[in-house]
């Protein structure tokens, strides 16, 4: 966890071991995913890594519904096979953020009525961001390690132990920030993550 110094900006809902896993994931992720992917001329490659059994549910899915986390990991697994440099898939996350995290942070930030909001201001939204993505167990919280640098961490996700998922998420949150301020950096901190989790640290400028 965050050091013990740490202001908690988000905190977890409950202790961490209490959270269960996550076991269902918003098709909203994968979609976006899949467009940017499409966007490469990546598609067919990624179909050939997929497992057939899942063929179907990915070739005739829409944004808004849920899918069982084994289909997530089996998306994400077979992008990680692709072996897409880093750089590209942090750009694949910057991407998939501005889909889904852009009208939801803009609304979010008008219900609020913030006035001169700053990346801080998207970083306390990140439980309710979870909760529109992941279901069933699981969670995020956020800690505040300086006056532009935080730790986001989340346990409970099955996802976390796939490489590209991980880069992927960095995009997320650094686009996510950017609609606050001028440039967001967000990169994994191997070393503090858990099993079945992650953590990113954020910092902007």
């Amino acid at each position: 966890m965050a050091g013990t110094g740490a202001e908690v900006i988000v905190p977890f809902r409950a202790p961490p071991q209490k959270l269960g896993v996550c076991a269902r994931v918003r098709t909203t992720l994968i979609v976006s995913s899949l467009q940017s992917l499409r966007k490469r001329g990546l598609y067919e490659n990624y179909i050939q890594r997929l497992p057939d059994e899942h063929h179907a549910v990915v070739r005739s899915m829409i944004a808004g519904q849920w899918v069982p986390m084994r289909v997530a990991e089996a998306h994400y697994d077979a992008c990680e096979a692709l072996g897409i440099e880093r750089r590209d898939v942090n750009n694949i996350g910057r991407e998939v953020g501005d889909r889904i995290e852009g009208t939801f942070l803009a609304t979010m930030v008008r219900m609020a009525g913030s006035v001169g909001a700053t990346p801080w201001t998207a970083l306390s939204y990140v439980d309710r961001l979870y909760d529109r993505i992941f279901a069933g167990g699981g969670g995020a919280a956020v800690y505040k390690l300086g006056p532009k640098d935080a730790e986001a961490h989340f346990v409970g996700v099955p996802l976390c132990r796939i490489p590209y998922f991980r880069s992927a998420m960095a995009g997320v949150f650094e686009v996510g920030a950017e609609l606050f301020c001028t440039k967001a950096y967000a990169k994994e901190v191997p070393d503090a993550s858990p099993p079945m989790g992650a953590v990113l640290h954020v910092a902007w400028a």
